[in-house]
């Protein structure tokens, strides 16, 4: 039995910059509409977007599918949020609309997202009703899967993995920094992670529960403090320390105007 369910791999979105910057994202559904969730440091250079135009790379719902979905979003055409404090981001995608007359829905794009190309399935998304947790719901000391697109790790030259496929990290989570909306996890991340869907997976009874309980932010160095006795100049040097920080979903629903009560 698999460890994660079958279209989790799919929440990741490989996010690429006209620019040559790179992140990670994922798709959530909320109150009808359709939004690409990230880090605000990946779509802002302080107040400034990063470039005019994005390209999305999405996995199928199959593992095993080697079908990618690609989509461009024309940023001049499009609505892009940012949170006031928080490093949250979002670009509305579309709208869900409910066809009265057999009970389906249909999903439209908004102006400025294009398809270069679909699979039947389309996108996986996550539900901001079912698939997520609040703050004060998650519990420190369970599992994470963190679910991105690390393009800085590896040799470019002599690829050791496909940059177009994400890659799962395995940690835990360490503590809550209330203050900051954040949680800490024990889970390394590296440039590209950032903004990528962040899963509690919880025990309850026999059952498994996977739920998005924040985007990924930033790591937490380990600095390293000498003095150099020829100038007296005291020299600092960041590591990697393994920690890392992911902002909360509240701060998510704050920002695209989600009621969670």
């Amino acid at each position: 039995m698999r460890n994660i369910p079958e279209d989790n791999l799919a929440y990741p979105v490989l996010l690429k910059w006209d620019t040559g910057i790179t992140g990670s994202s994922f798709f959530l559904r909320a109150d009808n509409k359709m939004f690409l969730v990230t880090a605000k440091h990946v779509l802002f250079d302080k107040e400034d977007l990063r470039g005019k135009k994005i390209e999305l790379v999405c996995q199928t719902r199959a593992l095993k599918d080697e079908n990618i979905n690609k989509y461009l979003i024309d940023l001049t055409k499009s609505k892009v949020l940012k949170h006031e404090t928080a490093d949250i981001g979002a670009i509305e995608i579309g709208e869900i609309i409910e066809i009265q007359d057999d009970g389906g829905r249909l999903f439209k794009f908004n102006e400025g997202i294009s398809v270069i190309h679909e699979v039947a399935s389309g996108i996986v998304s996550a539900s901001a009703g079912d698939a997520t947790k609040l703050l004060k719901d998650v519990l420190i000391s369970n599992d994470v899967i963190l679910y991105g697109y690390p393009t800085s790790l590896g040799l470019r030259n002599s690829p050791q993995f496909d940059y177009n496929k994400p890659l799962l990290r395995k940690g835990i989570i360490a503590n809550i920094y209330q203050d900051g909306g954040t949680i800490i996890l024990d889970c390394p991340v590296y440039y590209g992670n950032s903004g990528g869907p962040v899963v509690e997976v919880e025990q309850d009874g026999l059952t498994w529960n996977h739920k998005i309980i924040g985007v990924v932010s930033q790591f937490i160095p380990f600095c390293e403090h000498w003095e150099n006795k020829e100038n007296g100049l005291v020299n600092t040097e960041l590591s990697n320390s393994g920690y890392s920080v992911a902002v909360a979903m509240d701060k998510v629903f704050e920002l695209i105007g989600y009621k969670t009560e």
